[in-house]
């Protein structure tokens, strides 16, 4: 039986190796953590990589305009493919594909089904149409909206409308199909698990890092999945100390 909750290893962890590399993914496999998240981009020859920012470096050129070599090349290290680290954690940890772009659900979708099992991972997107392009194609594959856009990417006039729909998320969760929520732990605590749980929607919260942050969803009832950059000391403080229920 899966331990509640469970620990996500956010882009493999960076406790012992730098995030969302290939030694990052090898030790999320050590490290005592259930799932393992991976940023899911394409590249302009169509390899799926493990890519948070649509950029290189932050302000390089677009990973779409480059080939996964040019990317290698850019990024100064091999950037992992997603169907490797798949094959990697198969079996072994539950995947977190966490989809940064639109347009390419279904490719995505069904290379991750015939690697990992239809119950083998979760796909969570900040894009209302990516969970149900999902949900339509493949209904029994788990899906989770994500909540807590950056402001950088909404604008002045969108903010407080855009805020307002992830603290309160269910029209936007029952339109699209989602099964449950991802969301940045600051909406969590105001809002939103208290919305899940009544809701009984599966939850995810990221990205917990602090000890007293991580003790304190890991004591959440209504958590059922903390992604942290720590999972070791998530793992730890969960099995080894005594984490009394918040709620």
């Amino acid at each position: 039986m899966t331990p509640r909750p469970a620990v996500s290893a956010h882009r493999g962890g960076s406790e012992r190796a730098a995030p969302a590399t290939w030694e990052a993914y090898e030790d999320a496999l050590a490290s005592g953590a259930e799932y393992v998240e991976i940023d899911v981009r394409r590249t302009a020859d169509g390899v799926f990589v493990v890519h948070h920012d649509p950029r290189v470096r932050h302000t390089g050129p677009l990973l779409s305009t480059l080939t996964h070599a040019e990317l290698n090349e850019r990024a100064g290290h091999p950037v992992p493919v997603v169907e490797d680290v798949m094959e990697l954690v198969a079996g072994k940890l539950v995947g977190h594909l966490d989809l940064k772009e639109t347009g390419h659900e279904r490719e995505l979708i069904d290379r991750a089904i015939a690697l990992l099992g239809e119950d083998g991972f979760v796909a969570t997107t900040l894009e209302d149409r990516s969970v149900a392009a999902i949900t339509a194609a493949h209904p029994r594959v788990r899906t989770a909206l994500s909540l807590g856009r950056d402001g950088k990417d909404i604008g002045r006039r969108r903010l407080v409308p855009t805020r307002l729909s992830e603290l309160l998320p269910m029209r936007r969760v029952r339109a699209c199909g989602a099964h449950g929520v991802a969301v940045h732990q600051r909406l969590a605590r105001a809002t939103v698990l208290r919305e899940a749980a009544r809701n009984r929607l599966f939850t995810m919260v990221w990205t917990v890092n602090e000890d007293a942050a991580l003790r304190g969803f890991l004591g959440d009832p209504r958590v059922d999945v903390l992604i942290t950059d720590r999972p070791r000391r998530a793992v730890e403080l969960r099995d080894h100390t005594d984490v009394r229920p918040s709620r």
